[in-house]
């Protein structure tokens, strides 16, 4: 079940070019309205910035460095996982559909002008 949710996750919002904060937010809120319990953080890769991950069981995402404002959602590799250290819990307020099409299609139009 939860890889079906991933894989819809990432066909759908895996190249939609938010930043990592926005991807974030979607990731969280999709799977809240898809009744999966989901978990954001803050985490430190081991490059030179912090990313923003998901957790989705014993699946995780990331979103894009903590400061990008154009990122992909990735599948976080199990080595990676490994060498990763949360920095801690990220929070932020749920969107409803309506607000992640409208998030989506803002950052569409702004991104071509």
């Amino acid at each position: 079940m939860i890889n079906t949710l991933v894989n819809k996750l990432l066909i759908t919002y895996g190249k939609a070019n938010l930043s990592a904060w926005d991807n974030l937010r979607v990731l969280l809120s999709e799977c809240a309205s898809q009744q999966f319990q989901a978990k954001g953080f803050e985490v430190d890769c081991g490059d030179s910035r912090s990313h923003y991950w998901v957790q989705l069981d014993d699946c995780w995402l990331d979103c894009g460095r903590t400061n990008a404002y154009n990122a992909d959602i990735i599948r976080v590799a199990d080595d990676d996982i490994r060498r990763a250290k949360i920095i801690g819990l990220q929070e932020c307020a749920l969107l409803s559909s309506a607000q992640i099409n409208l998030l989506c299609m803002q950052n569409a139009h702004f991104d071509h002008c």
